[in-house]
């Protein structure tokens, strides 16, 4: 049995041939793609790398957001063949890096600029129009070339503020179960529309390709231009037309900062899924108030795992349940809480680590088998069939009702004068004062010994007072709530806080 999501897409097609399938805030008739031009120009190109790619090695797709690389991530599934996304954003080194981890690839480059990294990591550079020129031919793929099972699917190298980059091996099997359970965030509509705002090389933008285009999705992109100001965004996103809205808390936070950003702006808007951050309460009651007929929706899911619970965030949860629920988990994966120290199973209620088992976890990290052992189990279950299992690094405990709530990084805590401190749980402490908007608390470290926190704080109200005298004030309202050793030495004040590429804040540029 081949792939369940290229069967889905291909049904679509066969259904709703002119329908557009992707476009972006570029006109032209090349933006554009129907489900019969992308499933066509797809089957071309999986024709042609069938017979050029190196075998059993993932295709490096090295651009942004074009139609181009949509149908590069079909053509590669149809071919039988992994593929592996990588950012125009990334430093040389890294995409390097990349390179040399996967071991002499092809590479497709769509960016407009040369490819930077040395020829020679790569088994061919195929550029824009060689591959334009490519689709313009003939040549249908056989239905037995297709990923299916255990075939690897995608191989998305986690971002990593630090440290070499880890390629999480996603197979099509798990992309099926992923469908099947994330197909219901993107309801039936007229026309529907999704924003396929977030990166590529983010697992985020797969929701609406795997879930939307296996219902008849159209997926909507910004170009590089509209991304450099909020006011072409709106623009944009004005014309859009779009009924399901896909991104990190943080983007969000950065458009509501903007009293345009409202219904008025997305009429149609029914759906607001959100993912890869901590789902605020505030955030979540601004949503609501903005967008009253919209369905809110806070998700969550490490790489590894895709995303594995989702819940409806109303009025009455945000305002009386603090911090939010990620949800209520996928029926195909199951959470375990394991204690820090001895590693058994905690009841409901107690905090420890988040272990995930189940049909959408990861085969592991490509050719890092030390990585995979220590982050990664299989067990037998009651049908003697083999349970995947991993070991997530996050903090969270399960409720009496089976929701599942994440409480931060496991990594993200440090030792302050022989005090353990969670700096999850400072930022929390922080962000439940209502003169705050956004907190990131972080260590300042001396000869590698952390002496101080450092809170750094957007304000509700932006043109409140950022001085000596408001961070005292700041000081002392968080004595009321923590204890001393965990309130922060030093507060710095912004107007917004840095994104990475995929939309989150960066952490390792405060």
């Amino acid at each position: 049995m081949g792939s369940r999501f290229l069967e889905a897409f291909e049904e679509m097609r066969h259904q709703n041939p002119n329908r557009i399938a992707y476009f972006t805030s570029r006109a032209g008739q090349d933006q554009t793609l129907s489900y019969e031009q992308l499933g066509a120009h797809s089957d071309t190109l999986a024709f042609f790398l069938r017979s050029f790619a190196p075998k059993g090695l993932p295709v490096v797709v090295y651009g942004h957001k074009s139609p181009l690389m949509l149908t590069t991530f079909l053509a590669c599934a149809k071919a039988g063949l992994p593929y592996a996304p990588v950012d125009v954003a990334y430093p040389v080194d890294r995409v390097s890096d990349i390179l040399e981890q996967i071991g002499n690839p092809l590479v497709l480059a769509f960016a407009d600029e040369p490819f930077p990294c040395n020829p020679s990591l790569a088994y061919d550079v195929v550029g824009k129009e060689a591959i334009e020129s490519i689709i313009a031919g003939s040549g249908v793929p056989e239905q037995a070339w297709q990923v299916s099972g255990d075939d690897i699917f995608y191989l998305l190298f986690t971002s990593g503020s630090t440290g070499r980059p880890k390629g999480v091996q996603m197979p099509s099997r798990c992309v099926d179960s992923f469908m099947d359970y994330f197909q219901k965030l993107f309801p039936p509509c007229e026309n529907p529309i999704s924003f396929n705002r977030v990166p590529y090389t983010f697992d985020v933008s797969l929701f609406d390709i795997i879930a939307g285009l296996s219902q008849g999705y159209s997926l909507f992109a910004l170009e590089s231009e509209c991304e450099q100001s909020l006011a072409s965004t709106f623009d944009a996103l004005a014309q859009s037309g779009l009924t399901a809205w896909v991104s990190t808390p943080s983007f969000v936070e950065m458009c509501l900062a903007d009293p345009s950003f409202n219904s008025d702006l997305l009429p149609r808007l029914n759906t607001i899924v959100l993912c890869g951050e901590v789902f605020r309460n505030s955030t979540a009651l601004k949503l609501i108030e903005r967008f009253p007929t919209a369905s809110v929706y806070n998700t969550y899911g490490p790489t590894e795992t895709q995303a594995v619970t989702d819940i409806l965030v109303t009025r009455e949860l945000a305002e009386e349940t603090n911090p939010l629920p990620v949800g209520y988990l996928n029926p195909e994966v199951r959470a375990v809480i394991r204690d820090l120290q001895t590693g058994e199973p905690l009841p409901e209620g107690e905090a420890g680590e988040v272990y995930l088992e189940g049909a959408t976890v990861s085969l592991g990290y490509w050719k890092r088998p030390d990585l995979t052992e220590a982050a990664f189990t299989e067990h037998n279950s009651s049908s003697s069939s083999k349970i995947r299992c991993y070991k997530t690094g996050d903090k969270g405990y399960l409720d009496g009702e089976g929701r599942l709530f994440c409480l931060g990084r496991l990594d993200f805590q440090v030792k302050l004068n022989g005090f353990r401190v969670e700096l999850g749980d400072v930022e929390q402490g922080i962000a439940q004062l209502p003169s705050i908007k956004e907190a990131v608390v972080l260590p300042v470290e001396k000869d590698g010994k952390v002496t101080h926190l450092a809170a750094h704080i957007m304000l509700a109200d932006p043109d409140a007072p950022k001085d000596f005298k408001a961070a005292q004030n700041l000081k002392a309202q968080l004595k009321q709530t923590l204890p001393d050793y965990m309130i922060p030495k030093k507060i710095v004040f912004h107007d917004s806080f840095p994104l990475t590429v995929n939309g989150k804040i960066d952490r390792k540029a405060l």
